[in-house]
């Protein structure tokens, strides 16, 4: 599904938000994902960023061990093998996690000189887009446009009532010993991220045409590559709001595999994600009774430990036991 949007501001022509709500919630309760094509973020702000990314992961380890992620904000340096989505194989993936934009959280500027100057209008880029998802969402469900936008109204303001992030993420050539499954026994076998679902509202992605995600699709038991449109900006929906919808909207699962052919390991892969939580002491509005309809089997569960009625009062300790799981 492709939405057409122009610019990010932060309440466009009611019309054209209206559109890309029911847009996005048929691709949403249908496939489970959803593209958005002239969204108004330039490809240049994403290259910048991906390149002081590369800057970034090829200084010395402990000039990066300055900007480690902080477990109570979730803001740092996320090193490989930090975090694991999957026990069987090494998950080789950088990434810088951005939930402040105060410029003394980021890179110095004699370490990554334009780290601060291209993160930062990025991440009000997409905390804005985000805004019109929200309120675009809100019409689709049947609720005032307004009321997602009040439970989302933290995002990115650095005083730790809401979590949402946006995470640069690069993930390197994969090392020469990993031959597949004709290896030795005590050969290394790497992966990219493992198997999950994401944890919050939706999550904004961008990547580069390197290629390696895979999606189990909404009622598919079977994992299918999702190809790359430049430009484009995919939607998934996070635990969160398949909790919301009754999985109406589910959370899809999803991962990033090692790509076959010496000439495609050989290379690195980037993208930009911006994970939308609601604040954690939202309160969301009770949906339509239409909006609960009943969709087909879900190829996802909801996480058994998140219970909404109508309150995410246990929306930080949800997001804190999840990061409890990922993060060694």
């Amino acid at each position: 599904m492709r939405s057409q949007y122009t610019g990010t501001d932060v309440c466009p022509m009611k019309s054209v938000v209206r559109r890309i709500g029911q847009q996005l919630f048929n691709a949403l309760s249908t496939k489970g994902l959803a593209v958005l094509v002239n969204h108004g973020i330039a490809d240049e702000k994403l290259k910048a960023v991906y390149s002081d990314l590369d800057n970034f992961c090829a200084l010395p380890e402990n000039c990066q061990a300055q900007y480690l992620r902080n477990p109570v904000n979730n803001h740092g340096y996320v090193k490989p093998g930090m975090e694991q989505f999957d026990a069987t194989a090494k998950e080789l993936r950088h990434s810088f996690n951005i939930t402040s934009l105060s410029a003394a959280s980021m890179p110095a500027q004699e370490e990554v000189p334009e780290f601060t100057q291209h993160a930062i209008p990025l991440a009000q880029d997409l905390t804005n887009l985000s805004r019109v998802v929200l309120q675009a969402l809100a019409y689709a469900v049947g609720v005032a446009p307004t009321a997602l936008l009040a439970s989302h109204s933290g995002m990115l303001t650095a005083d730790g009532r809401n979590p949402s992030t946006m995470r640069l993420l690069y993930y390197p050539p994969v090392p020469p010993e990993d031959e597949g499954y004709c290896c030795q026994a005590d050969a290394v076998h790497y992966t990219r991220c493992g198997a999950h679902a994401d944890y919050g509202t939706f999550t904004l992605l961008t990547q580069d045409s390197e290629g390696g995600l895979e999606v189990k699709l909404n009622g598919s038991d079977k994992w299918q590559k999702v190809g790359h449109l430049p430009g484009a900006i995919l939607v998934q929906a996070g635990e969160f709001l398949a909790a919301w919808t009754a999985n109406v909207l589910p959370a899809l699962v999803h991962r990033v595999v090692v790509p076959s052919g010496a000439y495609a390991r050989a290379r690195g892969r980037h993208c930009v994600a911006f994970f939308c939580h609601p604040d954690n002491d939202a309160v969301l509005p009770t949906l339509p009774l239409q909006a609960a309809a009943a969709p087909p089997p879900p190829a996802f569960t909801p996480h058994t430990h998140l219970t909404l009625h109508h309150r995410l009062l246990n929306a930080a300790h949800h997001l804190q036991k999840r990061f409890r799981e990922t993060y060694a």
